[in-house]
């Protein structure tokens, strides 16, 4: 057994440092500062460590992670998973599914997690972002996190501060010149984007969008 732990700690190494020197190209540059709004982290899994990214999503959206999977194999080691949760709370009292894969840590992620995290290990919004966000990215940032209301259009962001969603705010009026507010919920703050501007966001994304996500904007 012990022979066995060995053999695969070393092919795990060897993975990971032939990987080790790997340069993204700019169209994965641009998924990632998207995905990092929403649901993608960038973990350290040690303090000297390189970062390694962790995509995951509620089973529904497999075909979401199995794209995903196919445009960043290169830099993984091991395939999608599917997980299972029972959360027994009164409340809930019901399974829950999802999926993910995971990166290696390698040094072309570093940048990642010193852009979109704090000395504490929580996430927060860069003061460049209007540099960094492209129309791809915001594509991929909506259909981690955006969903359709009965005009309108949400951005789940609950997580992030008022600081936070100004930038947000900022970056998605004066770069992309769409209408948007901050709207209260119990959990936080989202951002709505208006109705009118519904149309001009579908323009911008429509060309990075799966058709997985097309009922996001009722096609």
């Amino acid at each position: 057994m012990k022979n066995n732990i060995n053999f695969n700690y070393f092919i795990r190494m060897y993975r990971t440092s032939k990987k080790a020197n790997l340069v993204l190209p700019i169209e994965l540059d641009e998924i990632i500062i998207g995905s990092m709004l929403g649901d993608l982290t960038a973990e350290k899994p040690s303090i000297n460590s390189n970062t390694r990214l962790q995509f995951k999503q509620s089973l529904k959206n497999r075909l979401y992670i199995e794209h995903l999977y196919s445009l960043f194999q290169e830099f993984c080691g091991s395939k999608p998973l599917i997980m299972f949760k029972f959360d027994n709370r009164p409340n809930k009292y019901k399974e829950y599914s999802s999926i993910k894969f995971q990166t290696l840590s390698i040094p072309c992620f570093n940048k990642y997690r010193e852009l979109f995290y704090n000395q504490e290990g929580i996430k927060y919004i860069p003061n460049n972002l209007k540099e960094l966000l492209t129309e791809r990215g915001l594509a991929y940032w909506f259909m981690d996190d955006g969903y359709k209301s009965v005009s309108g259009l949400y951005i789940c962001t609950e997580s992030y501060t008022m600081e936070d969603h100004q930038i947000l705010i900022n970056v998605l009026k004066n770069k992309f010149n769409l209408e948007c507010n901050i709207h209260k919920t119990t959990n936080g703050n989202r951002i709505y984007i208006l109705s009118s501007s519904k149309d001009k966001l579908l323009e911008l994304v429509k060309p990075y969008l799966l058709k997985h996500f097309y009922y996001k904007f009722n096609i």
